[in-house]
Parts: C-alpha cells; structure tokens; sequence
C-alpha cells in the first residue's frame, strides 16, 4: 500500500514551550527508582547504565542470587563489584528536590469522542461457514504496515498448543505487565479484586477464541537494535478436537508467521500426544520457513501447567523435567526427531507452574484473589522475566536479519495467497509442504521465462538485429520455450493429479500472458525496424529525388552497420546501396542529401541507446507482412 497524499511535505512544527509547573513535575519524574518508585536515595549506576537506590538494587539482587546479577529493567547482566555511585545524579535529586511546588497549567481538556483507545483485540484470520481460514489483509495492514510500525522491528509473542488451557489468560497478564512496564515488584498484578480484561476469556469447558487474534497497540520496547513493536497474538487451540487437521494445519502456519517468541501450552506433564504435535509443528514451522525465507523457531518455552509432582516449580525444575524428556527420547527409537531436535536447542527452556486453584478454574473473573499463592506467585515471576526479555527475540529471516512490520506484512499476505489458491492442499503438513514445494517450482519457472524474454527483446533492439528473425519466427522460439517450461514443470511437480494439473494449467497461462505481451511489442518494434531500413535500402528511390549525396550517406550508414554486425545479409544490402550510387549520380538535390542526413541522425541516437519511443517513424499503410524480411534477402535496384 502506498501514500497517495500529493501535497508537498511540510517542515515539522517547532515544540511547544511547557509551563515552568510542567517542566519541574518532568524533572521529578525523571529521578525516581523503578524498583521503589520513590525518589532516588543514594543512586548508583550499574553496568547497562540505568540507575537505581543503592538499597533497592542490592536488596533485589539479594532476592535473586541463585539466578545471578540483571538489570530489572533491561535484563543485562552486570556486577555487583562494578556498582558506582553516581555523584552527579545524586547532586542533580538534591537540586530537583529543592525546586518550588508550582501548580502545572491545565492542559484543555479533549472530548471523549475524540481519544484513541489503548489498544484492542483485532481478528486477523476468522473461520468461514465450511471452516476455510480468511485473512483480514486490512486489519493486518493497520496493525503492521502503518505509522512508525511499518519500518521497525517487531517481536510477537504466540501461545499454541490444546484448546482450554488458559492461553488466552496468560496473554492477558502478559498484557497487564506490558501496560505497567514502570511498575516495581508485583504491583503490576493489579488490586485484589480486579477482574481480568484484554483478550476475550472466561473459564469452563467451551472455547472462546477463534481464529488468530492481534492486540492492535505495539508495545515500544527497547532491544539489541534499538526500539523494537512488540505484538501480543491470541489464537485458538491448535489441537481443538472438533476441528479438522486441515484447520490445525493452517492455524499451526499463520501461528509461526506470526511469532518470534512461541509458547508451547500444555497441561500436567510433557506426553507423547505433545510430542507428536510439536513434530507436526516443527514439520509446518520448516515447510512454511523454507517457502518464506524464515527462522523456523526463534525462541521456544515449554509451558507446562498444573504440574503437580514433585511439587517445585519455576524455570530451574522446568529444565530438569525437560532434560528427563529428552533422555527418555534419546534412549529408545524416537518416533518424533524433529520435536527432539527442537527440544535440545539452545532457544528452548521450560517452565513449569502449579494449579491456578480451583475457584479460579470453576469461575471468577480471574482476580488475583481467586489464585493459590504459589501460582500467583510463578505467573509473576514467568511474565515479569518474558517481558524484560523479549526485545531480544526479533522476527528475523533465514539470515538472520531482523523484519519490519511492513516485511512481515508481505510475507503473511503471500502465505495467506498460497493457501487460497490451494483449498484442497492443506489438510496435513505433507500435503501442504506438496503446495509449497509446486509453488516454488512455478515461481521459478515464470522467472526463468522473464529472463528469457528480457534477452530477446534486448538483441531485437538494433535495427538490423531486429530484422534478422520474422515476427512469425520469433513466435515460434517463445511458443517451443513454452513448451520447455511446462515439460519440466511436469517432471518437477509433485502431489496428487488434481494439484499437478492445477499448478500446471496456472503456470501455462501465465507464460501465454507473458508471450502475448511480448510478440505484440516485438511486431510493432519489427515494423518501424523495417521502415527506417526500408528508407536507406531503396537507394534508387533516393538517388532519384536527391542524387549522389543522399545514396552515399544512405550507403555509408548501411556499411557502417554491416561492419558491426559482420554479417553476409548486412554487408550484402550495404554492397548494393554502394552500388546504386553510381547508377543514379546523374540526378542531383538536396532531398537525398536530407534523407540521408535524417538517417544518419537516426543511427546515431540509436548507437547512444536512446529508447524505441524516441527512434519510431510514422508507420505508412503498405504491406508490411511477416514474410517480407529485408535482412536475409537480396535487393535489387
């Protein structure tokens, strides 16, 4: 989508200045501690550069020993040797503090009508009546391809895995933590009582997401590459038993379009029935990659909820439950290597978390009163440290290099073609990585044929080339590279005959297009070729009207192109126009000397390269039929 505002840029209108009550409650704001969100109190600076109490830093980090030293705000990981006191910070809070109390001027207030909300819940994919995914190209648009979003970097975080297993809740905290990123400690959890909002959810048996859903607001954070978009994705179980494998299938593929942060849900334990769907999606995440020039997984974290024994929990008791999974699959014949592979990476960890309490799960409007302490307490610590971290964690290609939100945009919209262009063709991973692979193959062939064409219509550019292959013969060399095209097409297509005959009937008509085109511009380009020579070859006709000089020049510019192209049918038009020159000397004029004159103008534009709009003669209504070719024939005069 582009800008189709015409008016002229104009110069970005000079700040306002702030009212002396504003600039001081600025400067407050700027000198208190994130941790105990009071002023600071001897402020030190750590190895990242953020400042913090000297207390407040050291308290948490007490707190926190057994899982080293981080910055609460950035995650980075500093020392406690390399703490300085920061003197001038500390000199700048006393100055600050000393500062009147001045009233700050109300600012006019803005109707209600007029507020942009804070972010909303958008479908991106919906299910149709026959149970067909449809992207919504427009929300998609609005949420990565506008504002400063389009040329940023983005991060999404993605929960898949079995319907009902409090994904849609998970977000919905994660939410909560990113819209409280300056709170400190579990202050972000919210009051007591307040009941959970964002995404919709409720408790109980029935699924409520459907489809793919998109918080609309990014979250601007910083990361390695300076501010990141950080989108939040909420989509229905993938493993949802009332629908078809086939909706597995795509919602599995728009899920790993849409993340670079991935959270693998499930419940009790890692089971075998986990297993062979991470394989499943591993297989998709690979296929849809490999079409898409992307990462397959980024960051990976095994969720496991309500585990029960023994009864630790955290992130160092998820990893040892994951390296028992990985040993029990090393040592007998894994039916699932892709999930064992995955499950070993670096960029994969897991966490595990108690039962939520059972007034919770039997309703409630998921307050924080309704949870067990112990689960309030691992969902705090699991939120807080996924959203530190996942500026890190940018959607990046096959190279490694990150993705805009306008880039990501195109890639989506382009899976989101395929898959409507193969309804029939996504029911399993193997069947869809068949669509992708044809695909491929086609795109590959229509390129190949581009190529093809570019390289006939540039040697058919000079004039005399141009008139060494008829128009009919031409045809026939773009007919037989046709047939090339679509014989290999059939040899290289895989699947069933329907899926065959398909991408083969697109990939023909797509080449007919291409020739058509093609043969249409190459007849007319014929035509002015044949013209132009047709006024220099018929030396008798301009040694009549204008003599010796107009059939010399003529001759002299014939002869100078036979030399170029060193070609006997060339050099033997060039002979005769020499020759015709003796025979018509008698007449003389200066309309031949124009002629020629003309000409020779002509072909020096056509040596500096100028284009065929600029070179084209006035077509005269004569037989100009294919088979009337002047390079190849003899002429005579």
């Amino acid at each position: 989508m582009g800008n189709t505002n015409s008016k002229r840029p104009t110069s970005p209108p000079l700040p306002m200045k702030k009212a002396p009550g504003a600039m001081i409650h600025d400067l407050q704001q700027d000198i208190i501690c994130s941790i105990c969100l009071d002023t600071f109190n001897d402020p030190v600076s750590i190895d990242c550069g953020h400042n913090f109490c000297r207390d407040c830093i050291s308290d948490h980090w007490s707190k926190r020993s057994s899982h080293g030293c981080h910055c609460p705000e950035c995650r980075h990981s500093c020392s406690r040797e390399r703490m300085k006191i920061d003197t001038r910070l500390r000199n700048l809070v006393e100055k600050i503090r000393q500062m009147p109390d001045l009233e700050m001027e109300r600012e006019p207030e803005v109707p209600a009508a007029t507020l942009q909300p804070a972010g909303q819940a958008v479908q991106l994919v919906s299910l149709d009546v026959e149970g067909n995914l449809c992207l919504d190209e427009e929300a998609l648009s609005r949420c990565l391809e506008q504002g400063e979003v389009k040329d940023a970097p983005v991060c999404l975080i993605s929960i898949f895995g079995e319907q009902r297993r409090g994904k849609s809740f998970l977000q919905n905290f994660l939410l909560r933590r990113l819209q409280n990123m300056g709170a400190a400690e579990a202050s972000w959890l919210g009051q007591e009582d307040e009941p959970l909002t964002g995404f919709e959810w409720r408790p109980g048996p029935n699924s409520t997401t459907k489809g793919v859903w998109l918080w609309s607001q990014p979250f601007w954070i910083t990361g390695d590459q300076g501010k990141v978009a950080l989108f939040l994705i909420d989509s229905e179980g993938s493993l949802d038993l009332e629908r078809s494998k086939d909706v597995s299938t795509k919602l599995s593929a728009f899920s790993m379009l849409l993340s670079s942060y991935q959270i693998f849900n499930l419940s009790a334990m890692v089971k075998d029935s986990d297993l062979e769907y991470l394989e499943m999606f591993v297989y998709i995440a690979e296929m849809v990659g490999h079409a898409c020039g992307l990462k397959p997984f980024q960051q990976l974290d095994i969720l496991v909820r309500d585990w029960l024994f023994p009864p630790v929990f955290g992130l160092q008791a998820g990893q040892a439950h994951l390296q028992q999974v990985i040993q029990r699959l090393e040592s007998s014949t894994c039916r699932h290597p892709r999930a064992l592979e995955t499950l070993k990476s670096s960029n994969t960890r897991c966490y595990l978390m108690p039962f939520p309490g059972k007034k919770l799960v039997m309703g409630g409007e998921g307050t924080l009163a309704d949870m067990d302490d112990d689960f309030r307490e691992c969902l705090k610590d699991y939120v807080s440290d996924l959203a530190r971290s996942a500026g890190t964690y940018l959607k990046r290609d096959r190279t490694g290099m990150a993705l805009t939100g306008a880039q990501l945009a195109a890639k989506i919209k382009r899976i989101s073609s395929i898959r409507k262009q193969h309804q029939f063709g996504f029911a399993s991973p193997v069947q869809m990585l068949i669509a992708l692979t044809n695909l491929e193959t086609k795109e590959t062939l229509q390129t190949e044929f581009a190529e093809f064409i570019r390289q006939q219509d540039q040697l058919s550019r000079p004039l005399f080339a141009g008139l060494k292959v008829l128009p009919s013969t031409m045809a026939q060399r773009i007919k037989e590279k046709q047939q090339e095209l679509v014989k290999q097409c059939e040899m290289t297509l895989r699947g069933d005959e329907r899926e065959q005959t398909d991408t083969k009937l697109l990939l023909a008509s797509h080449l007919q297009s291409e020739a058509k085109d093609f043969l249409e511009r190459y007849g007319r380009r014929y035509k002015n070729h044949a013209l132009t020579a047709g006024v220099a070859v018929g030396v008798g006709a301009v040694g009549l009207a204008g003599g010796v000089i107009g059939a010399g020049v003529a001759g002299a510019i014939l002869a100078a192109e036979a030399l170029v192209l060193g070609t006997g049918t060339a050099a033997t038009v060039a002979i005769g126009t020499l020759a015709g020159t003796g025979t018509f000397a008698l007449v003389g004029g200066g309309v031949g000397a124009g002629i020629g004159r003309s000409i020779g103008e002509r072909r020096a534009q056509e040596a500096r390269g100028l284009s065929d709009s600029d070179m084209e003669v006035e077509e005269v209504e004569e037989d100009m039929s294919d088979q009337r070719c002047l390079i190849g024939q003899k002429n005579s005069l």
